[in-house]
């Protein structure tokens, strides 16, 4: 017993500063790292349950301030094994009080601090994993941290449930919006009706009316149909000519004939009228007026009302009742639109609306009705750069404001994102409808990672598919990959907005003799295509610079510095996030957009993300997105805030 008070005494003094520190927790022995115990920030997980232990072999002299109680390690200390001793600090020498048995009192090794990865569900309900702990002995748990998200449409089961895209795709089993029904006898946005509600302006030389799509067909046009001049002081088929190239003077041998007419009395309905003798011998005839058919052949057992004549079921603007309800062109009103064809509904532009009034089409303006009138119609408008599609030409800011601009497209080809490229592709194909400009804007394309036909493995390179160059070469070559597989582990991405700008940039910490691919480092990346040296973007000494990277994975690098630097490689010599973005922020009339899914936006592990090389150029990041008007209309941003700038 005196030898044990002898070295608790010891202990006692070389541990006075920190006694306090560990009157509530287990303490260690004189071999023990106390760096190993520190607490853990951010711990936490279920409760464990404690070791029953004698509340009087805790703290056997709960009154007396003078004893201090403390854990002691004893043999073996493999096994975790403790003692408690009580030491009377008031005596002078002090003296020990207590000694307790060795018991097995941790729960665990403190000087082993990581103990297994464990299941776990987090505060969102998505699975995930936490680890097990030995924290000061005990058994802990960290917070539960998961890669699970909320589900998005992307073909990726975000939220970790075993089901893709659950609640995200639109009727048609798609992402994005659903599509536009068009008139193709087709059930384009998958609702089960084909060409419903269909209706678009038609035309006749007598008026405007609207027609609608049957079976992939447009047919029934509302439009008054130009009919066959007859003698009824009506212009008939709407030539601006009454009654032409017809005799209309009753001769002897008209007399007795019927002939169809539209006039007063009539109140409705298609009448009839002939020629009369004036007197007997027939040397003046005259022509009736507009009467019903059964003025002239009376029914005998009904009384005849010369104001029906007979029926017509529709409607027409011709200023009479063909309908026979007692009102005259009554609620006629038809689309219109006077702009130019093929700009309707593009832009600014929008149809009209026409008022049928007395058989004439117009409109109405501040209450008074203006024959010709097409009313509430926007038809195109000189085209300024304001970010509006002003001319109705199917492109914003775009014509004579246009600025030298070159525009180098980035884009993964890995085989993840192929209905995100699908949805580029067909933007820019609605672009090229109606951009004609093949100088002013140059375009190319860089993809990667590519492995070629006859390799089946992880043999990816980069290649340059088309240089800046006309759009119509662009297109041809970006439309022309659909045949080619998209496949890769490498998407070395960063490395291609190195490539493509080291011959503008200002900060370069490598040069094209300077860098390699790192073959035999873990890689199969042994080549570019072109080759590094002849990898040279040609861009325009005047013009405006703009790269576009389309991503769905974090920023990689896979090239490393020629010749190895004394001490081999590590993870920073290759084109880091830091890097790229010192370049990229340097470079002259140099601006970079982004693409790429909310989780990469930023980073990912610190490292690889988008929006910081996009904003150190002045450039901007986008969602990436399967929506064809979605990314048209990112696109068509990018083209207006470059080639319409005056900055």
């Amino acid at each position: 017993m005196k030898k044990l008070a002898l070295v608790s005494l010891m202990l006692l003094a070389a541990c006075n500063a920190c006694s306090e520190a560990f009157m509530d927790d287990p303490v260690l022995s004189v071999d023990t790292n106390i760096a190993q115990l520190e607490d853990t920030e951010g711990i936490s997980g279920p409760d464990i349950e404690e070791e029953v232990v004698d509340p009087s072999s805790v703290y056997p002299f709960p009154n007396n301030p003078c004893v201090q109680c403390q854990w002691y390690f004893c043999p073996p200390l493999d096994s975790v094994w403790q003692k408690q001793i009580c030491i009377d600090q008031c005596a002078d020498p002090p003296v020990v009080m207590y000694e307790g048995q060795c018991q097995e009192y941790l729960q665990c090794d403190p000087t082993q601090y990581h103990i297994e990865d464990v299941d776990c569900i987090t505060e969102d309900g998505y699975p995930g994993t936490q680890e097990k702990v030995c924290n000061k002995g005990q058994i802990q748990y960290t917070d539960c941290v998961t890669e699970c998200t909320e589900e998005m449409c992307n073909n990726v089961d975000d939220d970790c449930d075993g089901e893709i895209d659950e609640g995200q795709l639109n009727m048609c089993g798609t992402c994005g919006l659903e599509p536009i029904e068009i008139c193709d006898g087709v059930d384009n946005n998958c609702n089960g009706a084909t060409d419903e509600d269909l209706y678009q302006p038609c035309y006749t030389a007598c008026g405007t009316g609207v027609e609608f799509c049957n079976d992939g067909a447009w047919t029934g046009c509302t439009a008054p149909p130009e009919l066959m001049e007859i003698c009824d002081g009506l212009d008939n088929d709407c030539d601006g000519s009454v009654d032409e190239g017809l005799t209309c003077e009753c001769t002897i041998q008209d007399v007795g004939v019927l002939f169809p007419c539209m006039e007063e009395p009539l109140l409705c309905g298609q009448g009839f009228k002939t020629c009369e003798c004036v007197d007997d011998d027939c040397t003046t005839i005259n022509t009736t007026q507009c009467f019903a058919f059964c003025h002239w052949f009376p029914d005998p057992n009904e009384v005849c009302d010369p104001h029906i004549g007979m029926a017509i079921e529709d409607e027409l603007c011709n200023n009479f009742d063909d309908n026979c309800n007692q009102l005259i062109d009554e609620d006629l009103y038809a689309s219109c639109y006077s702009g130019p064809q093929g700009t309707v509904n593009k832009g600014i532009c929008l149809p009209g609306q026409v008022t049928c009034k007395e058989g004439i089409w117009g409109g109405i303006d501040n209450g008074t009705f203006i024959p010709g009138m097409c009313e509430g119609e926007i038809t195109p408008q000189e085209e300024v750069c304001n970010g509006i599609d002003d001319d109705c030409d199917g492109i914003t800011d775009t014509g004579e404001e246009l600025q030298e601009t070159d525009i180098l497209f980035i884009v993964d080809w890995s085989g993840s994102m192929d209905t995100e490229i699908s949805a580029v592709l067909a933007a820019l194909n609605s672009f090229a409808q109606q951009y004609s400009d093949e100088s002013v804007i140059q375009w190319g394309l860089i993809i990667g990672p590519k492995v070629p036909d006859q390799y089946y493995g992880n043999h990816n390179y980069l290649e340059m598919i088309s240089n800046l160059a006309s759009f119509t070469d662009f297109m041809s070559s970006f439309s022309g990959l659909n045949g080619t597989p998209m496949s890769g582990q490498y998407e070395m991405l960063y490395d291609a907005i190195y490539l493509s700008i080291w011959n503008i940039a200002t900060i370069l910490p490598y040069g094209p003799g300077d860098i390699a691919w790192a073959t035999g480092v873990g890689t199969s990346i042994d080549e570019s295509i072109p080759p590094l040296e002849d990898f040279i973007v040609n861009w325009r000494q005047d013009a405006k610079r703009v790269v576009i990277v389309f991503s769905d994975e974090k920023g990689q690098s896979y090239m490393l510095p020629d010749p190895v630097p004394p001490g081999g490689w590590n993870a920073n010599d290759t084109i880091t996030q830091d890097i790229l973005t010192n370049v990229v922020a340097s470079t002259p009339d140099l601006k970079v957009y982004t693409f790429s899914p909310e989780k990469v936006k930023e980073a990912w592990n610190n490292e690889g993300g988008w929006e910081p090389i996009a904003k150190a150029s002045g450039g901007k990041w986008f969602p990436l997105s399967t929506s064809i008007a979605e990314m048209y209309n990112y696109l068509m941003e990018i083209i207006d805030e470059n080639a319409c700038s005056t900055n």
